[in-house]
């Protein structure tokens, strides 16, 4: 199920449980004691959460199965310096000057489970961040870095929600980017499953220099 029917199913019965559970408050002879007002707070509860989780949807990308997610090629603009340009797909591309030896590309994943799971919705990712990083420890203390933000901060973020509280039938996947070397002229494939990133090079001085990386 698509990220955009899925935010539909979830938001209508969202606010079908939300509304239900307002009316039953407005008319206390329905309200049988304790246990069916906590019935009835439950159900307030599930469906609030629910509308989270569909509005949280919307700033999410479907993923199902291996998906190329962005393309990201880098230019020698100086010492430890180079232009940067992550390519999408979606809108024009992020062209950016970054300190470093190498770039990092960071994203947010978020896989489901439970009721969620069964209605067919894939996992959801956001690439969050493109990055610098020095391969010298004393660079990476000492040097300048370079850091530009991917995403619009929005609240309530599932992601956030879950490092903190654990919430249920959805799972954040934490500490997930990929890494390549800085080369004048490299081009990368950045590709994205449910467990994670991966760099792969596309061109010969990407190739060189993952081959230099390495020795």
């Amino acid at each position: 199920m698509s990220h955009e029917l899925a935010t539909i199913v979830l938001a209508v019965v969202g606010a079908v449980l939300v509304i239900a559970s307002l009316l039953f408050f407005l008319r206390p002879r329905w309200l049988l004691g304790w246990l069916k007002g906590m019935a009835v707070f439950s159900v307030l509860v599930i469906g609030i959460y629910t509308l989270v989780i569909a509005v949280n949807l919307l700033g999410y990308q479907s993923l199902e199965g291996m998906k190329t997610v962005a393309t990201v090629s880098t230019q020698r603009q100086g010492e430890q310096l180079w232009v940067v340009t992550l390519q999408t797909g979606e809108g024009a591309p992020v062209i950016q000057s970054v300190r470093g030896d190498q770039w990092q590309l960071d994203a947010r994943i978020i896989r489901f489970a439970g009721p969620i799971r069964w209605l067919g919705v894939a996992p959801g990712y956001r690439l969050e961040r493109l990055s610098g990083r020095y391969t010298s420890l004393e660079n990476e203390q000492s040097m300048p870095r370079t850091v530009i933000g991917l995403s619009e901060q929005k609240w309530p973020d599932l992601w956030e929600l879950d490092r903190q509280f654990n919430l249920p039938f959805v799972e954040g996947v934490y500490g997930n980017a990929t890494f390549m070397p800085m080369r004048d002229g490299a081009l990368f494939e950045v590709r994205l499953s449910a467990s994670g990133l991966v760099a792969a090079p596309q061109n010969e001085a990407a190739r060189q220099a993952v081959q230099l990386w390495d020795e």
